[in-house]
């Protein structure tokens, strides 16, 4: 069992600094990661060199309070992971690829996004072996970004979305059953959802509550090729 805590935090006076990067790369099962950085400009990995986890029964968690900081992870194989993602500030950017190798069975994700301007890329998926992804998102905010792939996943999806102009575009691909239960609160928000089910028997389900003006919703569900 590994444990791995990490906490970050700069200040001058009342204003928080920042500029503090992390970069690991882990292999082996049982690790407990734990990272909270406080600051702006702060990095836990950058798309040049990702933050890499590799192993089974893995628990991360990330927090980033502050402005325009960023994540960068690769979890190329880690059955029975939960990670749970929180970014509370604006212009912070996250990038996460689960799955791109191996089995990334019984895993749960969950992001929680308060403040303007943040994004998320999340591609769980790509390995035929990759199964049983539940997602979670909570976004309190306006002009937030959400961009989510499943690939040969039966992925489960929550959404709780707050705020206006909000982007979220979800693609669920696979033999296998996919859903995803939504309530989205706020104006001009863009929805979009295409749901790819190669299976006859299994399903695709999509539950929207919506309150919203101007709001945009596109789902696509098809047997091919959304």
């Amino acid at each position: 069992m590994k444990s791995i805590r990490l906490l970050l935090l700069c200040a001058a006076g009342l204003a928080y600094g920042g500029n503090n990067d992390i970069y690991i790369t882990q292999s082996g099962s049982g690790l407990t990661l734990t990272i909270d950085q406080l600051g702006a400009t702060n990095k836990v990995g950058t798309s040049q060199a990702r933050v890499t986890l590799v192993g089974t029964s893995m628990v991360v968690d990330i927090d980033q309070v502050g402005d325009t900081n960023t994540l960068a992870q690769t979890v190329a194989q880690g059955n029975s992971t939960s990670w749970t993602m929180r970014q509370t500030g604006d212009s912070n950017t996250s990038t996460i690829t689960a799955g791109g190798t191996g089995d990334v069975a019984s895993t749960d994700f969950d992001y929680a996004a308060t403040g303007d301007t943040n994004v998320l890329t999340l591609t769980q998926g790509a390995a035929a072996t990759a199964t049983g992804g539940n997602q979670d998102y909570v976004i309190a905010g306006n002009e937030n970004n959400v961009n989510t792939t499943c690939e040969v996943v039966g992925c489960i999806n929550n959404w709780n979305i707050d705020g206006d102009t909000n982007d979220v575009d979800t693609t669920q691909t696979g033999n296998s059953d996919h859903s995803i239960t939504a309530i989205i609160t706020g104006n001009t928000n863009n929805i979009d959802i295409d749901q790819t089910n190669s299976g006859g028997s299994v399903s695709d389900v999509v539950v929207i509550t919506a309150t919203t003006t101007g709001g945009v919703i596109d789902i696509d569900q098809c047997t091919s090729g959304c």
